[in-house]
């Protein structure tokens, strides 16, 4: 397996547990729990496009290796 696929993959379930953490940890109406809330979902959803975004390049390359 190429490090460019498992890369995009860890990246993807790591973006996928901090939005999931993201309901649990930041219960309230606080400003921080809104700050927290905000800053997970963010992190998450940048992590989750480099990721699939890495798919991408690895699937489009696949062919050519060959």
């Amino acid at each position: 397996m190429s490090r460019k696929l498992i890369s995009a993959t860890i990246l993807i379930v790591i973006a996928e547990v901090l939005s999931l953490s993201r309901i649990y940890f930041t219960e309230g109406t606080s400003n921080f729990s809104e700050f927290t809330s905000g800053l997970l979902l963010g992190i998450s959803v940048a992590m989750e496009i480099v990721g699939v975004i890495l798919l991408f390049i690895c699937i489009s390359q696949y062919g050519k290796k060959k």
